[in-house]
């Protein structure tokens, strides 16, 4: 009815008044929102960053393990052998994050 219509009157001179202070300062309420949408884009673009870092981590690693190791100082039958057959403990490496 009539009641849903009409916005509640305020009963004494004191409640208009806390009303009236409570609308939103459209001032500040713009310095708050231009802040928070800094901080979103601040906070996106970081995280953009922080995924691309990782990533040549990630990339530089896997060049890393791709080149064989060179020793010159060593060169015997027995290291080959090892190359060809690979103990466990090096099968059970932990898996990264980056693949």
């Amino acid at each position: 009815p009539r009641c849903v219509l009409v916005p509640p009157q305020p009963l004494s001179r004191k409640q208009a008044l806390s009303r009236s202070r409570s609308s939103i300062n459209m001032r500040n309420f713009r310095k708050f929102n231009a802040r928070r949408k800094w901080k979103l884009s601040y906070n996106t673009v970081s995280a953009c960053n922080r995924l691309v870092r990782t990533r040549l981590l990630c990339h530089l690693r896997k060049e890393d393990e791709e080149l064989p190791p060179v020793s010159p100082q060593r060169c015997c039958e027995s290291d080959q052998e090892e190359e060809r057959s690979p103990h466990i403990a090096l099968l059970r490496r932990r898996r990264s994050s980056c693949s």
